[in-house]
């Protein structure tokens, strides 16, 4: 070993000096601007020498013994935080029914793919949408959407060698009161030929979460003649319009526990409708609601009845007519009603397999203090 490459080893109680000096006497700026000159120095690199300052030997020797333990590497990092990460799921999706205190938000993150044509061959993207919602809920929603690169119907060769990608830079949307820019609100506008005013169903905001009632007839009277569509000519919605507008509210992540409940037993009301108990694809229990004209499907937990997942390709259980279901009713209130979520994604666009287990939507929703 030659000498010039002898490191000194630190003692603790030297690093403990160094870095009590270092906090003593520089400011977080200027200190973070000398650490990067430093450590680029050390490492070979040139830039601009930072402004003049009077600096502790030991500082000096800190960014030195930094390269040096990491093998010459340089790895700058701030000092400073960054907004708080969306909070991870709580304990339990019971957790998730107590009041918000002022400064939390409630976190819906949806996991969807979403299918291209890439060279002519079929693939789905991984598209991550991700909500925050205040404890007042009129105030200013944040939405965020990116593609999280993820892709399947590809080799891991082909997609190492694909030459296209969606767009991957997040995009945030904030929206009082959950009205986000581009949402098609005529909320409250009526027809002559419509059953009733406008509802905006499929893009749920805070006024709509708060029309909902843990009465089950109620809103099973509105899952089937709510307007949800501004072509709407008076018929009774099927039961893929109905599971859309179900979907569409319960992945908001917003509603009451009793009016989840409701929403679920009003969903048997919808012709077509079924409801059965089984398991999601990926093995979690869950109740399952059917579209029987589309095969789509929501699966709930049974326990609390938020969204667990959705899925376009459906195996069918031995299905029982939803009326004949016996429903997990702990925790739920008296029998109630129904309504839908996203609109029915019909699309030229052939599909790549998926997996056995992997449902087309997953999603997951805790409390956070931060939005995002």
């Amino acid at each position: 070993m030659r000498e010039d490459n002898v490191r000194k080893i630190w003692s603790d109680a030297e690093l403990d000096a160094a870095l009590a000096d270092l906090h003593s006497d520089v400011d977080e700026e200027d200190g973070l601007a000398f650490a990067r000159a430093s450590l680029l120095a050390a490492a070979g690199v040139s830039e601009a020498p930072p402004p003049e300052r009077r600096r502790p030997w030991r500082w000096i020797a800190v960014a030195a013994a930094v390269i040096t333990l990491v093998g010459g590497l340089v790895v700058v990092t701030s000092l400073k935080t960054s907004a708080p990460e969306p909070a991870q799921p709580a304990a339990s999706l019971a957790d998730l029914d107590r009041p918000l205190t002022p400064g939390e938000f409630r976190y819906a993150q949806r996991l969807s793919w979403r299918p291209e044509i890439i060279e002519g061959r079929p693939v789905q993207f991984q598209e991550k949408t991700e909500l925050w919602i205040p404890a007042d809920p009129a105030g200013v929603w944040h939405r965020r959407t990116m593609w999280t690169g993820a892709v399947r119907g590809l080799t891991a060769d082909e997609q190492k060698n694909l030459r296209y990608q969606p767009v991957k830079k997040p995009v945030d949307e904030r929206g009082p009161g959950g009205v986000f820019p581009g949402d098609l609100t005529p909320t409250g506008q009526s027809k002559p030929h419509w059953n009733t005013p406008f509802a905006n169903w499929l893009t749920p905001d805070a006024a709509l979460v708060a029309s909902l009632v843990p009465d089950r007839g109620t809103l099973a009277k509105r899952l089937n003649f709510d307007t949800i569509d501004i072509k709407a000519d008076g018929r009774a919605h099927s039961a893929t319009e109905a599971l859309a507008m179900v979907r569409s509210v319960l992945e908001l992540g917003l509603l009451r526990k009793d009016v989840r409940f409701a929403l679920r037993d009003a969903f048997n009301e919808v012709t077509g409708a079924y409801t059965t108990q089984g398991q999601t694809p990926d093995g979690r229990p869950a109740t399952i609601l059917l579209a029987k004209d589309s095969g789509q499907t929501l699966y709930l937990d049974p326990a609390t009845a938020q969204l667990l997942a959705w899925d376009t390709t459906l195996i069918w259980p031995s299905v029982t007519r939803s009326s004949e279901v016996a429903l997990n009713t702990v925790q739920a209130p008296p029998p109630s009603s129904q309504p839908p979520p996203t609109t029915t994604m019909r699309t030229e666009i052939p599909r790549a397999p998926s997996p056995v287990g992997d449902p087309e939507t997953v999603y997951s929703f805790a409390i956070t203090r931060g939005d995002g």
